[in-house]
Parts: structure tokens; sequence; C-alpha cells
């Protein structure tokens, strides 16, 4: 196709012309220069076709010839632009811009450009068409995963609606995790604004993840004595895996002169020891110490894992009108927890646990029913940990309150003097429970 402003003129190199003939003669005029060469003449804006023989060959070959008004802007738009793959031209009463741009930011770019001239096109009463389109939408986003080892078979596309899917075959879910995160890392341009990273990724190996659960109750004395020491740990070279323990290191705020101005309190690095099971051993065969609990959870990663060590109470419930109903309420030690593989092999583990017990002496009578109340203690975290790192979590404090009533039968029935021949018993302790979980990733 080609394109003339009206009043113009263009050469055509069309090597042994013998005929010529156009169309419409008031939309472009022909004329064949020295048998190698046609000029074509922009005459009316219009459309039409210009046949050239050689010999016993025909070609043809449309002509477009555009106003001057449109044509000049046409050409200011070609400029703003400046992209190799895309061509502007005039067709009818429209500026059209049309080809290819290599990713999203250079399409961004053209849009931009024919939006400007677009507001201007609406007083002078023509269209600014953008017909550009992207070679490789997420060409970069490709590149950039497939880089990274064992994401070779991965690949990244646009839903249409603003979302990225992440497709293809991995090794196990931990490298789906690492392309998840990386696509994540580098996709915010292509996504719209409530756009998310879509998991399609088939993985060729099973993972799973075991959670090894300890639930203990430490009472009173067990609590007191676990504690922190800041003490130096070295390693002891004559007992290897083992520490020599050094002295505190406190370093109190010194004069301006000082080199450790700001420094309130200085330790010695620290390491980790495997001194949590022995001690755990000894506050249980001492006696100050039960396990409650003991179970082994194995869940999908992202998928809610969750134990009751206690019961279902019926619990009424009034439904107006003197009606009521009965639903059941869990009460005891529970635990929720979801894990989730991170890229870098990680395990972030989202634990709720809650502690709850009866409350008879808050409890609220309704339609003859006793309806007791529940001491509740719960927390939540979110914790990361390498595979087979335990989590330790305390501070779910148990408050039991008992009260026994000894009494002599009939005579502490009895109205006024039955005071004299009963008495009563109460009983406080107070306990914590604490939670010991291990993640680890199952790989089948």
């Amino acid at each position: 196709m080609i394109y003339v402003p009206a009043g113009e003129s263009t050469t055509l190199a069309i090597p042994g012309i013998t005929r010529v003939a156009v169309g419409d003669s008031k939309i472009a005029g022909v004329v064949a220069v020295g048998g190698n060469e046609l000029l074509v003449n922009g005459k009316g804006q219009g459309h039409t076709t210009v046949l050239v023989w050689r010999g016993t060959m025909e070609s043809s070959y449309e002509i477009v010839v555009s106003e001057q008004r449109l044509d000049d802007y046409a050409r200011v738009i070609r400029n703003a632009i400046d992209e190799p793959n895309v061509v502007v031209f005039v067709a009818k009463n429209a500026i059209v811009a049309s080809g290819t741009v290599d990713d999203l930011s250079r399409f961004q770019r053209v849009n931009d450009v024919v939006a400007r001239f677009a507001t201007l096109s609406k007083d002078e009463k023509f269209d600014v068409v953008n017909a550009v389109t992207v070679s490789a939408q997420l060409g970069t986003l490709q590149k950039s995963i497939v880089a990274v080892p064992g994401l070779d078979g991965v690949h990244v596309d646009l839903d249409g609606k603003g979302n990225v899917v992440v497709s293809g075959t991995v090794h196990d879910r931990k490298t789906a995790e690492l392309a998840l995160a990386k696509a994540g890392g580098v996709a915010g341009a292509y996504l719209s604004s409530d756009g998310k990273v879509i998991d399609r990724l088939a993985v060729d190996t099973t993972t799973q993840i075991g959670i090894k659960v300890y639930v203990l109750e430490v009472d009173d004395t067990g609590m007191t004595q676990l504690g922190l020491r800041l003490q130096g740990a070295n390693p002891d070279p004559s007992n290897p895996g083992y520490f020599i323990l050094g002295a505190p290191s406190f370093v109190g705020i010194e004069g301006p002169g000082s080199s450790n101005v700001g420094s309130v309190l200085n330790v010695s690095p620290f390491a980790r020891l495997t001194r949590l099971a022995p001690t755990l051993d000894l506050i249980k065969q001492s006696g100050h110490a039960k396990i409650l609990s003991e179970p082994n959870l194995v869940t999908t990663p992202g998928q809610l894992a969750t134990f009751l060590v206690g019961g279902e109470i019926p619990y009424v419930v009034s439904t107006g009108l003197g009606q009521v109903s009965v639903s059941f309420k869990e009460y005891g030690v529970k635990l929720n927890v979801t894990p989730k593989i991170l890229g870098n092999g990680s395990i972030e583990s989202v634990i709720a646990p809650e502690i709850s017990d009866l409350d008879l002496a808050d409890g609220v009578t309704l339609n003859g029913y006793t309806v007791p109340a529940f001491k509740v203690s719960k927390l939540s975290t979110d914790v990361i940990t390498q595979s087979g790192e335990s989590i330790v979590m305390g501070g779910l404090i148990r408050h039991i309150d008992q009260q026994t009533l000894y009494k002599i039968p009939i005579l502490g029935d009895l109205p006024i003097l039955g005071k004299l021949f009963r008495s009563k018993n109460y009983q406080h302790s107070q306990s914590d429970v604490v939670f010991i979980l291990t993640p680890e990733a199952i790989v089948r």
C-alpha cells in the first residue's frame, strides 16, 4: 500500500514497465518514466488501484491519497513514536498507527503519543487509531524466569483480566515457589490494580509438610526453673559439638571519647544449641511438666492442619419466644497451623494455638439451662524456619480455681447452725501450656 498526500507525488522503482493503468484518475495520476520508474501524483483524497505490466506480468498497487492536513499530522505522530516496526498512515478521515513493538513499556509509550493527538483530533474532526501490538508481551519477564536454574520449563502469560499466569513443569514444590516468587517480583508492570500471580505449575514430585508437635503443661515450679542467661559461648576444641560458656558481658554507656558510645548491652555471639530436649526431659521427670498431646500432623503446603485435645460441650442458644436450640462448642487445647514452602527452601508457618476451659462459676442460666462461660487464652504468629528447626511457643497461662465444700451430713444443711458443721477449701493453681512445633518438608 502506497500513501501519497494530495498535491504531492512519489516515485516507484519498477524495472521493465510496458504499460500502466489507474482505477480512478480523479484520485491519482500515473506516468511511466523511462521504462523503469512509475510516477504517482496525488490528486484527491481517496483510495484506488494502479495496474502495472512488465511484458506479460501484471502487478497491482494500492494507492491511498490523503489530505495534506492529515498527512502533516501523521508525519508529526510518526516522528514522535520513532519505532522501527511502527508505521503511521492516513486512511480516509483517520490517522492509523500500525505495527509491533517489543514489550509492554514501548506499547505504553506509543499509546501515550496517540492519546495526546486524539485530543486534538476531536477539534479537527478526524480520528487517531492505535493498531500497534506487542510482539512478545511478557518477553522480559519470561527471559528473567528461564534464566534461573531449574525454571527453564516455566512459562508466563496474561489471562486478559490483568493477571499473570505461571505455568509449566518443575521438579518440586520448592522450585515452584521460587518461580512464583520470581514472577511476583517482576510482574508489577503487567498486573492490573487487583491482578494476581496465578499458580498453574505442575510438579514432578509430591511435597508435603510433616509437623511434629509437643504440647506440654508446665507448672509454676517448672516455669521458674526455665530462664535465660546471657553468657558467651565458644566452641570447645577438645569436645566437638560442645561449647564453653563464659561470663556475661555487659558494657554500659561510656563517655564521648569511647568507641562504644550508644552501646547499652553487648553479649557474645549466639549459636543454636541442642539443649531443649534434655531440659524438657528433666522437668518431666521431676513432675513439673506433663505432655498433654504429641500429634504428628501432615498437610500439603498452604493447607490448614488442626487438632484438638479436649472435647465439645452442648451449648444452649436462645432462638426467641422461649425457644432454645443446642449447638456444640469445642474446648480444650487447640492448634491451627498453615505451613508453606518458600522459594529458598524455608518453611513459613502461620500458627494459632488456643487454650480454653469451662468456667461454670461465671455461667448464666437460660430457661432453666446453665450455660457455662469459657476461659480462653490464644495467640497467633507467623514464623519462618528452616526445614527441621523447632518453634517454641509459650505464654498461654492456664488458671484453675477449685472450691471444695466439706460438711457433716444432715447437720451441715441446717439453717443458720449448719455453717458450724461445714467448711470450704479454696485451691488455686496456674500453669503454662507450651507448644513445640517442628515442621519438615517431605518430598516423595
